[in-house]
């Protein structure tokens, strides 16, 4: 038996002797890798991307338009010379040369609206961005203080086993001087594999809880894995705000609200560009061009020279300008439909700035009453835990004594066991609901 428990103890000691060996990771290295490598903050950085692009052809699309052309044709048998409008039978070779710029003088003022849209859609990808990198804010948070709360389990379990193996010995000697029963000491060996199987469970547990976060962190699952454990405050109420004034400080800070609020004026620009389209269209343009054919000559007809390419495109010069004016009359109800449309969509985008703002209201109503339900339990376990080790302490001593039975003597540990467990797990619910009321008001989480 006592090489059993040699080895239990050798397998704890080294279990928890290893983290200390190893370069636990902060919570801020933690957030700052996954926020680097996590794929949906970086796609929606890319989403705002094509925002600016847009405007960019947008804020363009305010400047004369330029193309040239180039033809080069090889006529063979009976066809019209461009540069003097007549048959000719034979092979030659001619080009058109070509310089067009095109100008929109008037659109209904969709350009600029359109310009306006954009930009109010660049702004809405900031906050989506940072409200992409709130959630994984809130991701490893949960993920981190899991981690933490699996460390406490796992270290009472430690203690209790440690705890167990001293009992075991002692109850073993009494045994062996006639003091104690067989049974008794079948009952703590019993208890011993209970709270090893606690421990290998609450190891497990933690195994997982590691897993997660690295899987968050978007790093490949590393067996010496482990997080600084910080201290934390005792958990209290004292500078508790309103629910009212955390949610009025939350929608000046939260970006889901402010990419909503620019969504919905966003939605307001295109209804304006769609009305656009019904307006006149005015354009200018203009133009020149060129062109040669190798079966020109000049000269006399008696006497005919070459007429050479340069001299040709040159002297064929022409220039021409148009202002052209296009009025929609009836476009088979597209224009009436895309207003509509736009008129819909901003409806929406103001029922989902409404819901954006409603949801965070009732985060918060949840988040806040947690936060005080979560200290109560508190202090009401830490007099539970208080009254159930003080009759732990009082029945090891009157079991070392041998006037308790091992029976009491094992409720009465496992009610402090089961005491200690829930004040545990009642503290990492408090610390993390309020970090979470902390980051609602724009406060950075930190440990």
């Amino acid at each position: 038996m006592k090489r059993t428990i040699l080895i239990l103890s050798v397998l704890v000691y080294y279990s928890f002797g290893g983290w200390a060996q190893k370069a636990p990771w902060t919570f801020q290295q933690c957030l700052d890798t996954a926020l680097k490598r996590n794929i949906s903050v970086n796609q929606t950085i890319l989403a705002n991307e094509l925002n600016k692009i847009s405007l960019e052809q947008s804020k363009a699309n305010r400047i004369p338009s330029v193309s040239a052309s180039v033809g080069e044709t090889y006529n063979i048998g009976k066809n019209v010379d461009a540069t003097t409008n007549q048959f000719v039978i034979g092979t030659f070779h001619s080009g058109n040369y070509g310089l067009n710029a095109s100008y929109n003088l008037f659109n209904g003022l969709q350009n600029n609206n359109t310009i306006k849209q954009y930009k109010l859609n660049i702004e809405a990808g900031k906050f989506n961005i940072e409200n992409a990198k709130n959630a994984v804010i809130l991701s490893v948070t949960t993920g981190y203080l899991q981690i933490l709360l699996e460390y406490e389990i796992l270290k009472t379990t430690q203690n209790q086993l440690s705890a167990d193996s001293i009992q075991v010995d002692r109850t073993q000697k009494q045994l062996n001087v006639g003091k104690a029963a067989e049974g008794d000491l079948l009952l703590i060996k019993s208890q011993l594999a209970t709270d090893y199987l606690s421990y290998v469970n609450a190891q497990t547990q933690l195994d997982l809880g590691r897993v997660t976060l690295m899987q968050l962190m978007q790093i490949p699952v590393i067996d010496n894995f482990d997080v600084e454990v910080p201290k934390f405050a005792e958990p209290g109420l004292d500078l508790l705000l309103s629910q009212d004034v955390i949610y009025q400080k939350a929608l000046a800070v939260m970006p889901q609200i402010q990419a909503a609020s620019l969504n919905t004026s966003s939605s307001k620009m295109a209804i304006k560009v769609a009305t656009g389209a019904r307006w006149p269209r005015l354009t200018f343009s203009g133009g020149l061009s060129s062109n040669y054919a190798s079966s020109r000559k000049q000269g006399t007809a008696v006497n005919p020279e070459n007429y050479p390419w340069y001299s040709q495109v040159w002297d064929n010069v022409g220039q021409a300008l148009n202002l052209g004016l296009s009025i929609p009359i009836y476009s088979n109800r597209s224009l009436q439909s895309g207003i509509e449309r736009a008129i819909i969509n901003s409806k929406t985008a103001a029922l989902n700035e409404l819901n954006t703002q409603q949801t965070l209201r009732m985060n918060i109503e949840q988040t806040y009453t947690s936060l005080k339900a979560a200290a109560k339990s508190y202090e009401a376990g830490k007099v539970q835990l208080s009254s159930t080790e003080m009759s732990y302490l009082n029945a090891e001593k009157k079991y070392n004594v041998g006037v308790m039975s091992t029976t009491d003597y094992l409720i009465q540990k496992n009610s402090y066991i089961s005491s200690l467990s829930s004040l545990i797990q009642t503290k990492f619910n408090f610390i993390f609901q309020s970090k979470i009321l902390d980051f609602y008001q724009g406060k950075a989480i930190t440990f």
